[in-house]
């Protein structure tokens, strides 16, 4: 490495690397300090020295922007500081930096590490509600968000206040609720935990202080929004099968396959406890009629889900079938053929035809009603309690619940199960008979019987007729 002292005329003469390398020179002014010179021509500072054994190297700036006294100048702090602590310049720059990192590159690293575990509709609503509430936080430093300024934006979100640079509004891009106002606070939670313990410095210390949405807690800000409950009741179910086939009917007689669509995928859902998004994105490739079984690939909590095809599922596959159009991929498609975003209108129209008579007042609906209806109808028969969890694909993987672990149902186990919950909800309906007396008895107890024990208590019958017959 050629040495020599650096001045603005030797640096500038400096000819340019061969191309692809770089050459560096030293400055016999300041020990540790370089310059480097690229194949472009382009000139840069840096500094340049071992410390305990790790070879350091940290750049100063470009000449000619940065002098050579200047260079010679930062050069020296920048090597004394090396001295004093041995800490690597980029290092501590590094560590600035990540001390001051902002609201918007927080989130973008949060999303970033769970790319494979959350869907886009999700990631769209956390970068919703934080550029809703807080888009003034943006470019903030997480440290200088602290348990006062989110104790007060809570506060106004819940009284319904839309933030525009310092003050509150009440109308705007959006309007704040309680519900809004916790679900803010739990965003910017999981994010800043996340911050918190992902920015540290060389010696594995935090460099933010602790989440400030803690306030919440200490001071019980949290407004605990209760889950919802509406579901449609079993002396309701008459009705709203009923207004689903009419409006189905004359949806068909208009040729209005959108809500004819809808319908279809509304009576799916009641008879599988399927969320919303799972029904409407329900592809033709993951439906086999004839193996009386269909699978979701992309659920909720990230695991497939394979259930079976019951009478009443089989005939509305078959419909579908008889009405697809072009190949469309999707088993319920929208009036253009891609996925049924806003089912409202149609949802609209059934609630009006539960309501034939005068006296009774339309049932209110939203898509996961029929969760919640096919869940406690699933109770109430007793399928047990492992195989609902699986039927309606909750995950208890998290829990000490160790059992759950080691059970894992097909879709042909889970038949027996859905027909049990299907002809329940059909009796609620009054569309079959219901089973009363000795019939509901043994029905009852048949179901809690394995498939050995069922054919073990058939072969004894037969047994016991062949033997009548022959005395």
């Amino acid at each position: 490495m050629d040495t020599f002292n650096f001045t603005k005329k030797t640096i500038a003469e400096l000819p340019p690397a061969p191309a692809g390398k770089q050459i560096e020179y030293a400055d016999s002014g300041v020990v540790g300090l370089r310059v480097r010179v690229g194949a472009t021509g382009i000139k840069a500072f840096c500094i340049a020295r071992y410390r305990d054994k790790k070879f350091i190297r940290a750049t100063l700036g470009r000449f000619p922007d940065m002098s050579v006294d200047m260079a010679r100048a930062k050069a020296l702090e920048m090597l004394s500081a090396v001295a004093k602590d041995g800490k690597n310049p980029n290092e501590s720059k590094r560590e600035d930096q990540n001390r001051l990192v902002t609201l918007s590159d927080a989130l973008a690293e949060y999303l970033k590490s769970r790319a494979q575990r959350i869907k886009q509709t999700t990631i769209s609503q956390y970068e919703g509600i934080l550029t809703n509430f807080s888009g003034d936080w943006l470019k903030t430093p997480l440290a200088a968000i602290d348990r006062e300024r989110v104790e007060a934006r809570h506060k106004a979100i819940t009284e319904g206040g839309v933030w525009f640079g310092d003050k509150p509004q009440r109308a705007g891009v959006a309007t704040g609720s309680k519900a809004q106002a916790d679900l803010w606070a739990r965003v910017l939670r999981a994010v800043y935990r996340y911050s918190h313990d992902h920015y540290r410095d060389t010696d594995g210390n935090r460099l933010l202080p602790d989440p400030p949405t803690m306030v919440l807690s200490t001071k019980r800000k949290w407004h605990g929004t209760t889950r919802k409950t509406s579901r449609i009741r079993n002396n309701e179910l008459s009705r709203w099968l009923s207004a689903v086939d009419a409006v189905r009917q004359h949806s068909t007689s208009i040729r209005d396959d959108f809500a004819v669509s809808v319908c279809d995928a509304l009576d799916v859902a009641l008879f599988t406890g399927l969320r919303r998004a799972e029904v409407f994105g329900l592809e033709w490739e993951r439906v086999k009629i004839s193996g009386r079984y269909f699978w979701i690939d992309k659920t909720k909590n990230g695991d497939p889900l394979e259930l079976p095809i019951t009478d009443t599922l089989h005939g509305i596959f078959e419909r579908r079938k008889a009405m697809r159009n072009d190949n469309n991929p999707y088993v319920f498609p929208a009036a253009q053929g891609g996925i049924i975003t806003d089912p409202r209108r149609v949802i609209d129209q059934i609630s009006q035809a539960t309501a034939q008579n005068v006296a009774e007042s339309p049932i209110a609906f939203t898509c996961h009603d029929a969760r919640r209806t096919f869940g406690s109808v699933a109770e109430l028969v007793g399928v047990g309690s492992y195989i609902l969890k699986r039927l309606m694909n909750h995950k208890t993987m998290r829990s000490a619940d160790v059992t759950q672990g080691y059970l894992h149902f097909s879709a042909d186990e889970l038949q027996e199960p859905a027909k049990k919950i299907e002809r329940a909800i059909l009796e609620h309906a009054g569309l079959v008979e219901k089973a009363t007396g000795l019939d509901h008895q043994l029905l009852a107890v048949m179901g809690t019987m394995t498939e050995e024990d069922k054919r073990r208590m058939l072969f004894d019958i037969l047994n016991l007729q062949s033997n009548e017959k022959k005395a």
